[in-house]
């Protein structure tokens, strides 16, 4: 393997770091794919800059940077962290209106701390929002300080990857699931359509949240031909939904090489590989 090209792709569900390292010239091969344990919630710990639990994934970021000498390393992020919405393109178009947008949905925040990014969506009468906090994101910038080239992603653009990777024909859903948040996306004919997250207690409010989201979401009621789901619990989180969804879809959960569709050496691993889906997508070039 040549290690002077490696990529890192990670992602964090709860107390646990998954990540994925590829095999360059050897298509949707992966060299590595690992995970490790923390008796603590990684993503507070990175956004907040422990003092006391930071440093921990700090030097896990370094052992594995200085092991395969990483050269550029793909994150996600979390949806709790971000604030997602659609807006009318002419808002987009003119500059003023952006600006006045952002201090709406963003009151009391100064300017310096946001970070918005549009993104196209089906409709092409719209744009996609999705605003983050930089101070939140400086924990994620010193994780990858030493490497040379850095992307954090967010859920919707794991489903745009997915669509890029896979290919999937028709329409699809992907669920995301973290810690009492869940993402939700929709393709429709490779197309992002939209995307919206919910946050919960238990798994068994779910139910109550989708109901109430997918009455101004409604799309969130369409036909998708596939439903993916990814992460931490997908199994809970498929059975509290599986009611909403239309029953003719066909539910994956992304929990094997062969639901992926991709090669390791190893074949079998001591964790859901549906949590490291991500970090598996994020270490490939395609």
């Amino acid at each position: 393997m040549d290690e002077a090209s490696a990529n890192l792709g990670v992602c964090f569900f709860s107390d646990r770091l998954f990540y994925a390292i590829n095999n360059p010239g050897n298509d949707r091969h992966l060299f590595r794919i690992g995970s490790f344990d923390f008796n603590f919630d990684v993503i507070n710990a990175i956004t907040s800059q422990n003092s006391d639990q930071f440093p921990h994934i700090k030097s896990t970021f370094e052992n594995l940077r200085e092991s395969h000498n990483i050269k550029s390393v793909r994150a996600l992020t979390n949806p709790s962290n971000e604030c997602w919405t659609a807006l009318p393109k002419v808002v987009y178009d003119n500059s003023d209106e952006r600006e006045d947008h952002l201090s709406i949905i963003m009151k009391g925040v100064d300017r310096e701390d946001l970070e918005p990014t549009w993104h196209a969506v089906s409709k092409s009468q719209y744009k996609f929002l999705s605003i983050r906090r930089r101070h939140m994101m400086k924990g994620f910038d010193n994780l990858t300080d030493k490497i040379a080239t850095t992307e954090f992603l967010s859920d919707f653009e794991i489903s745009s990857k997915w669509s890029a990777f896979n290919k999937p024909s028709g329409s699809f859903l992907m669920i995301g699931c973290h810690k009492n948040v869940a993402s939700i996306t929709s393709f429709v004919l490779g197309k992002f359509r939209a995307s919206t997250y919910i946050k919960f207690d238990q798994v068994e409010d779910l139910p109550y949240h989708w109901l109430q989201n997918s009455t101004h979401s409604t799309w969130m009621k369409g036909l998708h031909e596939n439903i993916y789901l990814f992460g931490h619990q997908t199994h809970e989180v498929e059975e509290a939904l599986t009611g909403f969804w239309d029953k003719s879809s066909e539910i994956i959960n992304l929990n094997s090489l062969n639901e992926i569709g991709v090669f390791a050496e190893e074949q079998t691993y001591g964790f859901d590989l549906a949590a490291a889906f991500p970090a598996i997508l994020l270490a490939l070039d395609f």
